[in-house]
């Protein structure tokens, strides 16, 4: 309906064509008096279809050489300030932004010729979003309503946002405004960055396409990972909060597209196993695939015409070498030199080799990336696991058994004749030549010999290895004391509470590792005879068993572990006489101490 004010639109029009006409940035009073006029049209605009309809339509004077005489005043006089100015500009972007974006508002002929505008507001929220601008609270206003107005305008024109988004992809680096735009202190900007983005590839995978193929898509990918690390903790009914979860949305797409194999790839740097962005979107893949139900058909699913890798096939590859990275810096910061050989079938570990191997020598050199690594590390774990869980519950749901645990086999099928996830898995190999079975075992017997365990708040020590000199009491040796020394970064029992809590951060830099890993490893040996007998060959029987025990940095722990020896033992009597060879050498006592009770046991 029309709004009652609206019935003269030419006098409107000519108002405010008047207002331009004699317009002076420079004067306060030709400001006010032209913020007004909008200020009063964009509350009648924000209300009224028929407004924007009739307002759009005026032939004479036509709006549109007035607004685009507007916009180019407005864009000059930004150019070179006067301090004093500044205030009364940030006011006359604002109205003149409103203004557009209400008149715009789901009216495409109005989005046509509004667009010719898209430049001037460009070089405005270049000049909003530089470092000094952004000293400025007052300017946010500007910012975000310059960022809604240009959202407006393409906003369901197929056409404009195509236009848009691809000059937007193909800026000179310089002159990039959607990077300065996400790097906003102020949330409600930051949203509004977001929706612009959200709006440009909906219902389009083309231009969603664009962010991981064109010459800046990635490089506004890194800064909207940027922005979504910084929000992960917000509240979600903060302004942060709204704003992460608009972002949220913005990768929902990427990643229900099948693109984000691709964008993880282009977010590599040479030489280095994992990056931090890599890390912040593995976060948002796994919770992708964790809320989907579909999960492994898109984890496995190829773009089509592409020669590119799923993103299960990245998945992976990244878990192999996250795990060999992990395994090679542990064994540096242990000075073990060699990496622990393969354990046969018919070489059997003595249970004094066994823990002698486990028992922690003295720290050389401690790797600093490797808590962030083997935070990475847990995300692609639960990625699999996830996909591999999706997998067994869609062939259940389809009323498809699985095979029989009394056939041996490496490999199962589903009815399409494709490989499951699971499979997958147990045949992937490292460049190194090391199984995926393999080098979860080995991962795992590093990380529970490296990472201190906490059970309820306080330390586990470890016993001293059998044969070695112990002070009286079980206390550990010099040797060992100075390994945990050179975890902790300080002597003594624990007793301390403030020193409690510095080795309690140390395990919670790895938290969920051991968990996450031994789980995995449950799912893969599940009705999986050949996977069975790998961890035995391995030796990975006695792991998963040091692994059944309460770790507060590792929650149901030993639950998942219990769960995983079962699927290890099940039919399987090799494996079996394996944990019944395996005898008690010691006791936990009142302060979770392991005493040795071999003589006379």
């Amino acid at each position: 309906m029309t709004d009652p004010r609206m019935h003269d639109t030419s006098a409107d029009v000519r108002k405010l064509y008047d207002a331009a006409q004699t317009f002076d940035p420079d004067v306060a009073e030709h400001v006010q008096a032209l913020t007004d006029i909008l200020d009063e049209y964009a509350s009648i605009l924000a209300k009224s279809d028929g407004a924007r309809r009739q307002l759009g339509d005026s032939p004479d004077p036509p709006l549109w050489l007035t607004l685009r005489r507007l916009w180019d005043i407005t864009s000059e006089a930004h150019a070179d300030p006067d301090q004093d100015d500044i205030p009364r500009l940030i006011n006359l972007s604002i109205s003149l932004a409103r203004f557009t974006r209400n008149l715009v508002a789901a009216a495409p002929f109005n989005q046509e010729r509004a667009f010719d505008n898209e430049r001037a507001i460009r070089r405005l929220i270049y000049h909003y979003t530089s470092f000094n601008a952004t000293q400025d609270p007052a300017t946010f206003a500007a910012t975000r309503m310059l960022s809604q107005a240009l959202s407006n305008i393409v906003t369901g024109n197929d056409t404009l946002t195509q236009t848009l988004w691809t000059t937007y992809l193909n800026l000179p680096e310089e002159q990039l405004v959607l990077p300065r735009l996400f790097a906003s202190p102020d949330a409600r900007t930051v949203s509004s960055a977001f929706v612009l983005v959200l709006n440009c590839i909906h219902d389009s995978v083309h231009r969603a396409e664009l962010l991981t193929t064109s010459p800046r898509g990635p490089r506004i990918c890194l800064t909207m990972l940027d922005r979504m690390a910084s929000l992960f903790e917000a509240e979600e009914s903060t302004e942060e909060g709204r704003a992460f979860d608009i972002g949220y949305e913005v990768f929902k797409r990427v990643i229900g597209a099948g693109l984000v194999a691709g964008l993880y790839i282009r977010l590599a740097v040479h030489q280095e196993v994992i990056t931090p962005h890599q890390t912040t979107l593995l976060k948002l893949i796994d919770s992708y695939l964790h809320g989907s139900q579909r999960a492994h058909e898109l984890a496995l699913s190829r773009r089509p015409g592409a020669d590119r890798s799923s993103l299960f096939d990245v998945l992976t590859e990244t878990f192999l070498a996250l795990s060999s990275y992990t395994q090679n810096a542990i064994q540096h910061s242990l000075a073990s030199g060699d990496p622990t050989p393969a354990r046969s079938e018919n070489h059997r570990v003595s249970p004094d080799a066994q823990e002698q191997s486990d028992a922690s020598p003295p720290l050389q050199n401690l790797d600093l990336l490797l808590p962030k690594v083997c935070e990475a590390l847990v995300l692609v774990t639960e990625c699999l696991t996830t996909v591999a869980l999706r997998a067994e519950e869609a062939a259940t749901d389809a009323g498809r058994p699985r095979i029989s645990s009394a056939i041996e086999t490496s490999v199962n099928t589903s009815v399409s004749g494709q490989p499951s996830p699971k499979d997958l898995l147990v045949a992937a190999t490292a460049s190194s030549g090391q199984g995926l079975v393999e080098s979860l075992v080995e991962t795992l017997r590093l990380v529970d010999v490296f990472v201190p365990r906490i059970t309820y708040g306080k330390l586990v020590k470890r016993p001293p290895p059998p044969g070695s000199e112990a002070s009286p009491g079980g206390q550990q040796t010099n040797d060992q004391q100075q390994g945990h020394e050179a975890i902790f970064g300080q002597k003594g029992d624990g007793g301390d509470p403030v020193e409690d809590a510095r080795k309690a951060q140390v395990a919670q830099a790895f938290a969920h590792v051991k968990r996450d890993l031994v789980r995995l490893l449950g799912i893969l040996a599940s009705q999986n005879r050949a996977v069975q007998d790998r961890v035995r060959v391995c030796g990975g029987i006695p792991v998963v068993m040091n692994l059944c025990v309460v770790d507060d940095y590792n929650p149901y722990l030993r639950e998942h572990a219990i769960f995983t020896l079962r699927n290890l033992l099940f039919e399987n009597v090799e494996n079996q006489a394996v944990v019944d060879a395996i005898k008690p050498v010691g006791r936990w006592d009142e302060e979770k101490v392991l005493r040795d009770i071999r003589g006379g046991v």
